[in-house]
């Protein structure tokens, strides 16, 4: 999601100072941005490359402090999306580009399946697993109601083969994924050996489905922001 976010930025041509990266993406959007640019990196968790740790809707910084703000592979998780996506609006300065990438409607469709019918299976209950997912015409209306201008989404569908359910399941946890949800309902034993045993004896295909979002911070002039762009959403 990060290269595509900066195989766009690179067909832009914009004045970039101050960029704010919130999640991934940092090292492939530096490459991107004019020499000299000074990059400001935010994460949930300290690390080497973060500056700034803060809720993507809880952020502390000044309106207008940017001329770009990228959100990458940490939207579909955020507990207040459209405060989120107002507050990364305030953040920028008028006219300035906001990028984002999550992954949206459809993504994880077998996984998700896979583990209601065993849950329904083993105890007639299947607990709610997944974070909700949101679909690409619901992210370009949030992008407008935050207010951003001539906001623009459309999204993307990869399909990948798994081996096993492990090497499955070992991405979900390398992303975080598997702790989304507030509260947690343990999976049972006779679930979780449902669950391996039915995967064992199909093909694992999986589908992740990325959502890109574009939107401007109005001009001072502009007395509202400009609607969708027909076409893409």
């Amino acid at each position: 999601m990060s290269d595509e976010l900066t195989d766009r930025l690179t067909f832009m041509k914009l004045d970039i100072r101050r960029a704010l990266v919130i999640g991934h993406g940092r090292m492939a959007l530096g490459a991107a941005l004019p020499p000299g640019t000074e990059i400001t990196c935010c994460d949930l968790v300290r690390g080497p490359d973060v500056d700034v740790v803060a809720d993507e809707d809880r952020l502390p910084f000044e309106a207008g402090a940017f001329d770009l703000v990228v959100a990458c592979g940490m939207l579909d998780t955020v507990h207040d999306l459209p405060g989120a996506l107002i507050l990364m609006r305030r953040a920028l300065r008028p006219g300035g580009l906001f990028l984002g990438a999550m992954l949206g409607g459809g993504s994880l469709a077998g996984l998700r399946q896979l583990m209601q019918s065993v849950e329904l299976e083993a105890s007639g209950v299947a607990a709610a697993r997944f974070h909700p997912q949101i679909d690409v015409r619901s992210a370009g209306d949030l992008l407008f109601r935050a207010g951003f201008s001539m906001p623009v989404a459309d999204q993307d569908s990869i399909s990948v083969s798994y081996s096993t359910l492990e090497r499955l399941l070992d991405d979900v946890r390398a992303t975080g994924s598997t702790n989304a949800l507030p509260q947690i309902m343990p999976f049972s034993r006779s679930a979780h050996r449902l669950l391996y045993a039915k995967a064992g004896a199909i093909a694992l295909l999986e589908t992740f489905a990325p959502i890109y979002m574009t939107g401007w911070r109005p001009e001072a002039e502009e007395a509202r922001p400009s609607g969708p762009v027909k076409g893409f959403l």
